[in-house]
């Protein structure tokens, strides 16, 4: 029987220092019935031209260039030219082991599932000529696998039991992306994953999640994430608030787990702001989520123990909300 062809969707903007690793790790895969679509997203610098070099290289890249759209809008123009029965995405400032795809094809044929999750490291730059640095904090670095039901693999996604809210990591059977009403990256949002990934959670039968580290994961300074707060970080409570309702009305077991993530994600961004009076709006928001939920976090045997004690902390005062958020930064 011949292996089903994977799409590898790879967003590119402005990455020439790092995009030759990224492609590299691709081109090697054990797994090699492949098609590479990297999605040139307006880049300003050499990117671009180094994705057209790979594709005179190698029959399985594609390169689609675009007027820049941001990473959702590149990730589903990437979708939309797929023709793979599973999709997987990596960002073009990563790479994978060689038998990244391999590892989670296997899973999926082993347990008949429709998702599967593997452990990542993270990569710290070791200088600037290296785009490799040194590898270390592996995360879920262990030899085992465990497969989940829908409703078990929601609830370990939005307890953050061992699952990051990523799509790079995992592979995806392409038909959930179809499923009810298409399934799309949010265009002009950040934390874009938090907007889909408990949709296609809901949206499988199985899920299987193996424990080796097979995603490395590059750590930017100039990284979204690892900058000081912008206001579209708000999106990520917008995006955790929606989760709530749908688990209200297609999981209402799941509510409280629902309610812990995003319980978490507000502290997470309150973390984030070093200046109350330039973000007092947002701070407030954040401050008035956290008053609203903290009950049920409280007294959630399943919550995360540093959401329990950030809660039983938030009842001190908004100075002590404060505090905790430094301390869990």
């Amino acid at each position: 029987m011949s292996e089903p062809l994977i799409s590898v969707i790879v967003p590119v903007y402005n990455v020439e220092k790092y995009i030759a690793a990224c492609v590299d790790s691709i081109l090697a895969q054990t797994y090699t019935n492949l098609e590479i679509l990297l999605v040139d997203d307006g880049s300003t610098d050499s990117s671009g031209a180094l994705c057209d070099e790979y594709a005179r290289r190698d029959v399985r890249v594609r390169v689609i260039h675009q007027e820049n759209g941001g990473l959702s809008d590149a990730r589903n123009t990437g979708m939309q030219s797929a023709q793979g029965t599973y999709f997987a995405f990596v960002d073009s400032d990563d790479f994978i082991a060689g038998d990244y795809i391999a590892y989670l094809y296997g899973m999926i044929e082993k347990h008949h599932a429709q998702i599967a999750v593997c452990g990542y490291q993270k990569v710290y730059p070791g200088d600037e000529n290296s785009c490799y640095g040194t590898q270390t904090d592996k995360h879920n670095s262990v030899n085992s696998e465990k497969v989940y039901r829908t409703e078990e693999g929601l609830r370990q996604l939005l307890y953050q039991r061992g699952m990051i809210t990523s799509a790079w990591g995992r592979l995806f059977d392409a038909s959930l992306f179809m499923h009810t009403d298409a399934i799309q990256f949010p265009v002009g949002k950040l934390h874009e994953d938090v907007a889909v990934m408990y949709k296609l959670f809901g949206a499988a039968d199985t899920i299987v999640c193996g424990g080796e580290a097979k995603y490395y994961y590059l750590q930017r300074a100039d990284s979204i994430v690892n900058q000081q707060f912008d206001r579209r970080r708000m999106d990520y409570i917008a995006f955790t608030g929606e989760c709530i309702q749908f688990m209200e009305e297609f999981y209402p077991s799941l509510r409280k787990a629902a309610v812990s993530r995003h319980f978490s994600a507000c502290f997470e961004l309150l973390s984030c702001i070093e200046n109350n009076s330039s973000y007092r709006i947002e701070y407030e928001q954040l401050v008035n989520e956290i008053k609203k939920y903290r009950h049920i976090v409280l007294w959630d045997a399943n919550a995360r123990l540093k959401n329990r004690l950030a809660a039983a902390g938030s009842y001190i005062s908004v100075t002590g909300i404060r505090k905790l958020s430094r301390l869990f930064r």
